[in-house]
């Protein structure tokens, strides 16, 4: 896997591809030429207005020139080819394709979350049809149904010489009988009504609020100002009422983290050390406010059976949807120590470097008899390539490293069985 390309890099590609001029360009963005030079030979740092910016005076995409912006476009792109069965060789080729065609690569990411959704939506159905006990009455009904229908028909059929009063009685029976299976169908038809979208996609509720929420970038001003007043307003185009639902909720305790920590202090702080005082001592309600607050970093909450609740990512780290948990070592490692605060260091196969901030801690009970609910909290935070750091990979099917303890299929970039994968420790 290619190793991840510079900003400034980026920048002057992309400036060089459009044949401008670098004057030109610091001119459009309100920088001097020599501030310009710099930030292309990466000799500055470079993020926030002036990164938006310089994306929208070259026509790009933010996160394509941002360092690691496209490596979760190309891990996105080898999963999807290797779903579809492409070769090794070809493979390669995800690389290229996510940096000098984003525009196709998005496609193909698109459609492979849509195929993914779908595949998700079957089993859950199939779940449904071998468990459900609502169906399973329903199906009943309908079945003794059929056979009062079939056997009405049936005596009809065969008796022609039936009593006229009697004919009538069965003509009656069949009538009410067919009316209760056209019920009966359409009370079915309801259990297996789909969740429509806009694009007349089937997903299910916390697949429509993951879009909802991603579409946002996880990050809703009306909260700050407006508290939970402003939930209804911002949940209204939700056509689901279950999505909806689950939607506001989600937003109500963004609004409680608000209110609890502002975002004037959030912004000011550089870490979430600084933050824990202002907090009361509460470890998780630091990272999930670093994480809304700030675009540049991600964040992950899941539940003890390791369940994503939610997942907000960032440029340059593939966040799992199901399946893949290696890059969530440090939220499982927490999950196993509740109330022990995680800092370490990951590193992706791209060579990108990841601060990880993680915690486990269960809700306030509301009673002596109530069972604490265990979550975890897991910020990521991009970092300097320094120091020791934990190997990560976005999954053993596109993972490239060569030994992995941890592996559980081979890879198909580079046919190894084997990972030196160290657990998670206290602070790398």
């Amino acid at each position: 896997m290619p190793r991840s390309i510079p900003t400034g890099r980026r920048i002057r590609e992309r400036r060089l591809s459009l044949g401008l001029k670098q004057a030109a360009l610091a001119t459009t963005v309100g920088i001097s030429p020599s501030y310009l030079n710099l930030i292309e030979h990466n000799r500055r740092a470079i993020g926030g207005a002036l990164l938006t910016r310089l994306a929208e005076a070259l026509g790009s995409d933010r996160a394509a020139l941002a360092e690691g912006g496209d490596s979760a476009l190309i891990e996105a792109v080898q999963a999807a080819g290797a779903a579809g069965g492409v070769a090794e060789g070809p493979l390669a080729d995800a690389a290229t394709l996510a940096q000098q065609h984003p525009a196709w690569a998005r496609l193909i990411e698109a459609q492979a979350e849509a195929m993914a959704a779908q595949a998700r939506t079957i089993e859950a159905l199939s779940d449904r049809l071998s468990h459900d006990p609502t169906l399973a009455e329903a199906m009943h009904e309908l079945l003794s149904t059929v056979s009062v229908v079939r056997s009405t028909a049936s005596i009809l059929a065969q008796t022609p010489e039936i009593d006229a009063n009697w004919r009538g009685r069965f003509h009656a029976n069949l009538d009410a009988d067919s009316r209760r299976l056209a019920d009966g169908v359409e009370a079915v038809m309801e259990l297996f009504d789909g969740r429509a979208t806009d694009g007349g996609e089937r997903l299910l509720p916390s697949e429509v609020v993951s879009r909802f929420l991603d579409d946002a970038g996880h990050r809703f001003p009306a909260l700050e100002e407006l508290g939970t007043s402003a939930i209804a307003p911002l949940v209204a185009g939700l056509a689901d009422p279950q999505a909806r639902a689950l939607a506001a909720d989600i937003l109500r305790g963004d609004a409680e983290d608000a209110a609890r920590l502002p975002r004037e202090v959030v912004e000011a702080a550089s870490g979430p050390d600084d933050l824990i005082a202002a907090a009361g001592g509460d470890l998780a309600l630091v990272l999930r406010r670093l994480g809304t607050v700030d675009p540049g970093r991600g964040l992950v909450v899941c539940d003890a059976a390791g369940a994503l609740l939610r997942r907000k990512p960032v440029a340059g780290f593939a966040l799992p949807v199901m399946g893949a948990g290696c890059p969530l070592w440090p939220i499982f490692g927490a999950l196993a120590r509740p109330g022990h605060p995680i800092s370490t260091v990951i590193e992706t196969p791209d060579g990108a470097v990841w601060r990880v901030h993680a915690v486990a801690q269960a809700a306030v009970p509301t009673g002596f008899r109530d069972v604490p609910v265990l979550r975890a909290t897991m910020l990521l935070t991009r970092a300097d390539g320094t120091g020791d750091a934990m190997p990560v990979g976005p999954g053993c099917r596109v993972c490239p490293r060569p030994a992995c303890a941890a592996r559980r299929e081979p890879s198909i970039l580079t046919g190894g069985v084997a990972l030196d994968m160290a657990p998670v420790t206290e602070d790398t």
